[in-house]
């Protein structure tokens, strides 16, 4: 494979009509202005290099065919003949490089071979490289440790699938290449990719060897960061930013203990790149990189800002804001993170004690939540999801409904939502549990118990959401049909029904719970927490050892759904059936990416308390389950049609109307 350039960056419908292409994000401008679908962006990592080979091996045979021209046709002497025919016995062992032409006895064939070739040769800087030839690939020659490191890195974080990682560089090469005037040399964002490929490396091999390499390469990339730091006009640039973003994803695999310690690094690299980010200032939003970088930095931030218990920088807020006008109207991004934000301060506020009063503390929580509900309302149909029903039982799918999202990004975004509106419901019915279980309640007792019915219905619907998006986030469903792959790679994927429109959710609890106050909480139950996630304990740790293993658990999980199955695993709102679901669902994901930190994740939920059982409702609801997990998707009262294909011909996909 060779190195051919840098291709074009547009769309393909720019491309096309050969125009200039804005390359906005999700979809350009110029598409929108001929109100058409943009076709999206290509992987430009894929499109650098082509196959060489032919052209390899045309240029040797023609090259071989000019030295035998330039031989002298007298025949050789039969002792010649016999020494031609007679290789001598291998002394040395064999290596990638091609035996040579054997050489000829005239003057004119030394004549012939002794010309210089160096104008055959290719280099980086005429657009081409050399690949391996034909007859050197029956041999390998180890790899360096940077080179694994590299390589691993390119297949994990830049070139891999986008159900792979949450953690995607793959805007890597808008920011950064390597040197062709000096090959050997390594810079920054070098050093950080080979640090933390041989970090996964190491922990997928348990190599110590690997692991020193690894710690060795990060001190590198410490070395060279810092020094970038210290000159004005390196710190700011993209490249610069690059590699603290990368080494923070080695402080995120490290694994020091005790773990406290891999937290509190962390957060250092957190805190510089946020102060780098302020020196960099707005200019940095005027590149597809530069957006890409701060929104991975502010996810970054939300995280550390969560586990230290202290609300969002207003710093990193007012830059936020100024990159937020770089996006379109409609994206959901822009009203979506304000809420996260504010959900940050109403927990700063109330664990620092500045927020004591449970009707004040029960209010805002009901205030939050009505502005995520707002929220789902507002946003486009063309971001929701289509909800369909298996037509034969698959072990992927829960409760037989799936939801399909037009891209993994909003998948990624509605579970987002879905799993924050999860902490609030969960922390309100929390708040409302302890004020009813008190000597002198502060809340109105048919208000809390009719706020608490209501958050209980809508939590079933959350993670019954959730799940339905999970066969999606494993590249299990086909986005043009939504059929489900099988698990005999032999067989034929199994085919599923649209369900267009989905009745309301239910408005009254089942007939199975009384309506009266006994029914909400039992005399006889201690007097403690729900045994659920809330905004106010996101882990649910004994000590600040076991909270930071878990922290760094979630927040160093390659997949983006590891986080959202926690949730709904530890919901009180999840049922034993479900529960079992989402830890064969973490296994799964374990043993076929080798993605540890879910099969740790599936060890927590099994050791997980379950809700008391008068608060867990009853398992089952066939199509009301179904019907609660479209709801909680927000596709309610939408239709979506698929395009024409034969998969709507009857037998094969019947749609179904409520």
């Amino acid at each position: 494979m060779v190195y051919c350039g840098k291709p074009s960056k547009g769309c393909s419908s720019c491309r096309e009509r050969k125009i200039r292409c804005d390359q906005r994000e999700p979809g350009c401008g110029q598409c929108e202005k001929r109100q058409q679908e943009c076709p999206g962006y290509r992987n430009l990592v894929d499109l650098m290099f082509r196959d060489e080979s032919s052209h390899v091996i045309k240029k040797a045979k023609a090259r071989a065919r000019r030295r035998n021209l330039a031989v002298d046709p007298t025949t050789p002497s039969d002792s010649e003949s016999r020494s031609s025919l007679t290789p001598e016995p291998r002394r040395k062992p064999l290596s990638l490089v091609v035996p040579a032409t054997p050489v000829p006895s005239s003057p004119a064939g030394r004549d012939g071979l002794d010309h210089d070739d160096s104008s055959l040769l290719m280099s980086p800087e005429s657009g081409s490289w050399p690949v391996t030839p034909a007859m050197a690939r029956l041999y390998s020659l180890a790899p360096t440790c940077q080179e694994q490191g590299t390589a691993y890195f390119f297949s994990r974080y830049v070139t891999m699938e986008e159900t792979a990682c949450h953690q995607r560089f793959d805007f890597l090469r808008d920011v950064w290449k390597p040197s062709s005037s000096a090959p050997g040399q390594v810079d920054g964002v070098l050093a950080s990719m080979t640090a933390v490929g041989l970090m996964g490396l190491a922990s997928m091999t348990q190599s110590s060897d690997l692991m020193d390499a690894a710690r060795k390469s990060y001190g590198t990339a410490l070395r060279l960061t810092n020094h970038a730091l210290k000159d004005p006009a390196e710190a700011v640039k993209d490249s610069t930013m690059l590699s603290v973003l990368i080494l923070g994803v080695f402080e995120m695999m490290t694994e020091n203990r005790p773990r406290t310690l891999t937290v509190e690094a962390f957060q250092e690299h957190v805190n510089g790149a946020a102060a780098l980010a302020r020196m960099r200032g707005p200019a940095q939003f005027q590149t597809r990189a530069g957006r890409r970088m701060f929104s991975m930095l502010c996810q970054r931030v939300i995280i550390s800002c969560a586990q230290r218990n202290v609300p969002m920088p207003s710093c990193l807020i007012e830059l936020w804001y100024e990159m937020a006008k770089t996006l379109k109207p409609d994206n959901p991004t822009r009203h979506l993170v304000p809420l996260v934000w504010q959900t940050l301060q109403l927990r700063y506020d109330i664990k620092s004690g500045a927020v004591t009063d449970r009707e004040i503390i029960v209010e805002l929580l009901l205030g939050i939540e009505e502005q995520f509900e707002k929220l789902t309302a507002q946003l486009q149909p063309s971001s929701q999801c289509r909800t369909f029903k298996v037509t034969q039982q698959h072990p992927a799918v829960y409760g037989g409904i799936c939801n399909l999202y037009p891209s993994l990004r909003q998948a990624n975004v509605w579970n987002c939502i879905l799993t924050t509106r999860i902490l609030l419901l969960e922390t309100i019915i929390s708040e409302i549990y302890q004020d009813l279980q008190s000597f002198a309640p502060r809340l109105s007792s048919s208000r809390s118990i009719e706020e608490f019915k209501k958050a209980r219905r809508k939590l079933k619907r959350m993670v019954h959401a959730v799940t339905a998006s999970v066969p999606q986030h494993l590249g299990l469903m086909n986005a043009t049909d939504g059929s489900i792959e099988s698990l005999d790679p032999e067989a034929t994927p199994i085919s599923t029904v649209e369900i267009r429109e989905s009745p309301s959710p239910p408005t009254s609890p089942s007939s199975k719970s009384s309506d009266s106050a006994s029914s909400v909480y039992s005399p006889s139950e201690p007097r403690r927490l729900l045994p659920g996630l809330t905004i106010l304990d996101v882990t649910r740790a004994e000590n600040a050892e076991e909270e930071a293993e878990r922290y760094m658990l979630l927040v160093s999980a390659r997949s983006t759904v590891v986080w959202p199955l926690f949730i709904v695993g530890m919901s009180t709102a999840c049922s034993e059936e479900m529960r079992a679901y989402v830890i064969i669902r973490l296994r799964t994901l374990y043993w076929e990416t080798g993605i540890r930190q879910a099969d740790a994740v599936a060890n927590l939920l099994e050791e997980h308390e379950p809700a008391p059982g008068w608060l867990r409702e009853e398992e089952g609801g066939g199509e009301e389950e179904a019907s609660a997990a479209a709801a909680a998707a927000g596709i309610v009262g939408h239709e979506y049609g698929v395009p024409g294909k034969d998969m709507l011909k009857p037998g094969v996909f019947d749609m179904v109307w409520a």
